[in-house]
C-alpha cells in the first residue's frame, strides 16, 4: 500500500500580526503558528514582550516563561508611538490576514490600530482584540489578569474545599483558555472569509470565557437559584467522584459520570476489599439519588477501600474492572506519563542562545508534520521582514533604526 503524502498544515499561507504579551495573546498566536500560519510578533524596541524578563528560570538569558509561549513566530521590533513605526505597521497590515492585539480599547485608536483604520488599509483584514473585559461596557478600560477573571467569573468560588478561603486554578486557565478561544475565533473567521471575502472584527473577553466555563454549575444556578459552592475533588450529582488517598499516601482520582461506571466501582470494591463485600448490593449506593442522600457513608466506605492498597495496584485494578480513574500526578509525573510522551506532548526545541530545551507540544493533531521553530530573539526578524516582505531598502531600514522606529 502506497503511504499517504504528508498533509499540508491547515493554516499554511496565512499571515498573522501579533501585538500582545504575557500569556493569552501569545498562546492564541502560538496555536495558529503551530497550525502552520506565519506569525509576525510586533514588539517594542529594546524591551519586547514583558515575559522576556519574567523569572525565576532562564536559559542563557532567555526566560523560560517567554520560551513557552512564543515558538513558531518571527519577531519584528516597532515603536508604534512613532509615525514611522505606525507606517511600517500599516504596511504589514496590508499584506496580512489577521491582526491580533491585546491592548486596552482606548489604545487601539490612539495607535491607529482600531478596526476602521485597519480596514482602510486592508478591507479584508480580520482584527481580533483579546482583552480582560471586552471592547465595550463599564469595565473595558480596567486592567485585568488571569487571577482577576477567575475571581470575577465565579471559578474561585467553586474551587477548593468547603469552609476554606477561595483559591484559583493552579494552571492559568483564564489566559490559556482565552487564548485558545481567540485562536478558534480567528480560524472560524478565516474560514468565513474564504466564502464571503469579508473580513471582520472579533472581540474576545477573558471574563466572557470564564462565564462560558461555568458549564453545568452556572446552569444549575440559573434553573434553581441555588448558588454552588466548592466541593473539593468531588461532584454535586455524580458519585463516586473524588480524589482518594491510597496506602502509599498518593492519590487517585475516580470519576463515575454514569450509573454504569458507578456500579462498576462498587463491584470492584466488593470484589477486591473483604470488608466491603456486598457493597454493590447495598440499597444506599445502588442508585444515583441514594448515593447523593448517603454521600458521607459512600465516601467513608470508598476511603477505607482505597487506603488498603498502594496506588499502582489500584491503577491495575481500575483497568481490570473498567473503572474510570487515574493518578493525581504532579507536574513531573504528568510530563513523563507514557501516554503524554507517545502523543508528542513533550518536544525538544533547539534555540540559538538557550540551547536545546524541552517544552509542551501541540494538543491539536491535524495529520500534518509537527514543526516547532524556536521562539525568536528580540527583533531577530526585523530586517528580514522589512526588506524581504515590505521591500524596504537597507538604507531605509537603517534610517528607521536611527529614528528609533524599529
Amino acid at each position: 500500500m502506497t503511504p499517504l503524502a504528508p498533509l499540508t498544515p491547515p493554516l499554511q499561507g496565512v499571515r498573522i500580526l501579533e501585538m500582545s504579551q504575557a500569556i493569552a495573546g501569545p498562546v492564541a498566536a502560538r496555536t495558529l503558528g503551530d497550525l502552520g500560519a506565519e506569525v509576525i510578533k510586533i514588539e517594542s524596541p529594546g524591551a519586547g514582550d514583558m515575559s522576556r524578563r519574567i523569572g525565576p528560570h532562564f536559559l542563557d538569558g532567555e526566560s523560560a516563561y517567554y520560551l513557552n509561549f512564543n515558538r513558531n513566530k518571527k519577531s519584528v521590533t516597532l515603536d508604534l508611538r512613532t509615525p514611522q513605526g505606525r507606517e511600517v505597521c500599516h504596511r504589514l497590515v496590508a499584506v496580512s490576514d489577521v491582526v491580533l492585539d491585546a491592548f486596552r480599547p482606548s489604545a487601539l485608536e490612539r495607535l491607529g490600530l482600531d478596526y476602521p483604520s485597519l480596514r482602510a488599509v486592508n478591507p479584508s483584514i480580520i482584527a481580533c482584540s483579546l482583552s480582560a473585559f471586552g471592547q465595550d461596557g463599564p469595565y473595558r478600560e480596567r486592567p485585568g489578569f488571569d487571577g482577576i477573571v477567575q475571581a470575577m467569573g465565579g471559578g474561585m468560588s467553586v474551587t477548593g474545599n468547603p469552609g476554606q478561603p477561595p483559591v484559583f486554578m493552579g494552571f492559568p486557565v483564564g489566559d490559556m483558555v482565552g487564548g485558545y478561544v481567540a485562536a478558534l475565533s480567528i480560524a472560524s473567521a478565516l474560514y468565513g472569509r474564504k466564502t464571503t471575502g469579508e473580513g471582520r472584527r472579533l472581540d474576545i473577553s477573558l471574563l466572557d470565557v470564564q462565564i462560558a466555563l461555568q458549564a453545568h454549575l452556572g446552569q444549575f444556578y440559573l434553573v434553581s437559584g441555588e448558588v454552588p459552592g466548592p466541593i473539593g475533588s468531588g461532584h454535586p450529582s455524580n458519585l463516586p467522584v473524588g480524589a482518594y488517598q491510597c496506602a502509599d499516601g498518593k492519590y487517585l482520582q475516580v470519576h463515575c459520570a454514569s450509573q454504569e461506571f458507578a456500579m462498576k466501582t462498587l463491584r470492584m470494591m466488593s470484589g477486591e476489599i473483604g470488608p466491603l463485600r456486598g457493597m454493590d448490593a447495598d440499597p444506599r449506593f445502588t442508585t444515583a439519588p441514594a448515593r447523593i442522600e448517603n454521600r458521607a457513608a459512600l465516601e467513608e466506605a470508598l476511603s477505607i477501600g482505597f487506603r488498603s492498597k498502594p496506588r499502582p495496584e489500584w491503577e491495575r485494578l481500575l483497568l481490570k474492572w473498567d473503572v474510570p480513574g487515574g493518578p493525581v500526578n504532579n507536574i513531573a509525573e504528568a510530563l513523563s506519563d507514557p501516554q503524554v510522551q507517545l502523543r508528542n506532548m513533550v518536544v525538544e526545541i533547539d534555540h540559538p542562545t538557550a540551547g536545546t530545551y524541552r517544552t509542551a507540544g501541540s494538543p491539536i493533531k491535524t495529520g500534518s508534520p509537527e514543526t516547532f521553530a524556536p521562539p525568536p530573539t528580540l527583533g531577530q526578524n526585523t530586517a528580514e521582514v522589512l526588506t524581504g516582505l515590505l521591500g524596504y531598502s537597507n538604507a531605509e531600514v537603517a534610517a528607521l533604526r536611527q529614528a528609533g522606529a524599529v
